[in-house]
């Protein structure tokens, strides 16, 4: 085998897609008997993630509401922002990749990497090259000995029934209300919406308390939940060995989001696995100049941008947010997040 990619997610499948395209042979392990599930992402998008099939888009919503404390105020964007059926987002890209070539192994879990050898429950299987799109709490990551940054997020959401404007997002921010985060209302349309929150304490303390604050009493189903690792990883590469997606924490720090991010991020991935193919070297000094120095020059700065204005965002109150953004202005208070809805 040439490449083993070891997760079926959205930076798994379009690293996947566009090394089998080249006609290298490319195998995707994936843990779950199902692609898509369990969904982990709220799914709401900007154009920047590329063209998407109509029938995976459930809503475009044009409008964002910000709420801090009582008050509140709205802008709308140049752009639709798309919220997406994860899971069929996802059965997508795998299709798309296996069109292209590559192969697929469901309910197969990676246990280990030695020797151009990945170990799984279903067997051994050899590689020239590895590669690690499992997740925040990356398996490859671990067995490899790659360091990950210890900054988590805890995601938590919930699908509800209620009377909603279809096409305006609500964004709410506060530590009453989500600790070095902020919480959510998507609308899917007029009468369901997901609605959830990152935090860096107890989710399901701080959901119940913003379903109180925004519904009062409300049933709720399918609730999902994750944990989001963010930061600027050291080095994202070993020797046959890299990290891509949220594997390697192409994550923006305040928001959560990690589609983009994993969009960039894999098609360099991509480039630099059939550039080492068509060497024949995958060494960690050839990764590290043809893979994590090009991912680098593109997301550093975005992430450590992040990661500053989280730390500032913390550390004020709800009412200093609200001035704070009034008097930046919307466009730098979308910057300084990359908020993707803010965004052209």
């Amino acid at each position: 085998m040439d490449v083993v990619i070891v997760g079926a997610g959205p930076a798994g499948c379009r690293t996947a897609e566009i090394v089998a395209r080249r006609g290298y042979e490319v195998l995707v392990l994936e843990e779950h008997s199902k692609i898509g599930k369990p969904v982990q992402c709220t799914g709401l998008v900007s154009n920047r993630i590329g063209e998407i099939p109509k029938e995976i888009v459930v809503n475009k919503i044009k409008r964002a509401k910000f709420c801090c404390g009582n008050a509140y105020f709205e802008i709308k964007s140049k752009q639709k922002m798309l919220l997406l059926d994860r899971e069929r987002y996802d059965v997508w890209l795998a299709k798309k990749a296996e069109k292209a070539g590559a192969k697929f192994k469901l309910s197969t879990r990676f246990l280990g990497f030695e020797d151009g050898k990945v170990f799984t429950n279903k067997g051994k299987i050899e590689t020239k090259i590895l590669v690690g799109a499992d997740g925040p709490n990356s398996s490859v990551a671990k067995a490899v000995g790659i360091k990950l940054p210890g900054n988590l997020l805890f995601a938590i959401q919930v699908n509800v029934r209620s009377h909603f404007d279809s096409n305006t997002v609500e964004l709410w921010f506060g530590n009453d209300i989500a600790p070095g985060s902020f919480a959510w209302v998507v609308p899917e349309n007029e009468e369901a919406a997901r609605v959830g929150l990152l935090t860096e304490k107890n989710p399901n303390f701080y959901l119940e308390n913003f379903l109180k604050k925004r519904f009062g009493k409300i049933e709720t189903k399918n609730e999902t939940g994750d944990v989001l690792r963010y930061g600027m990883i050291e080095k994202s590469v070993s020797e046959r060995v890299l990290l891509v997606g949220d594997a390697a924490c192409h994550v923006k720090p305040f928001s959560g989001g990690g589609l983009v991010y994993n969009k960039i991020s894999s098609e360099i991935a991509a480039k630099a696995i059939i550039k080492s193919l068509e060497e024949n070297d995958f060494s960690e000094e050839f990764l590290l100049e043809n893979y994590e120095k090009k991912w680098k020059e593109k997301l550093f700065w975005p992430i450590i941008q992040g990661l500053a204005f989280k730390w500032i965002f913390s550390k004020i109150s709800t009412s200093t947010i609200f001035s704070l953004i009034k008097n930046l202005g919307i466009a730098n208070f979308a910057s300084l997040l990359d908020v993707d809805f803010l965004q052209k």
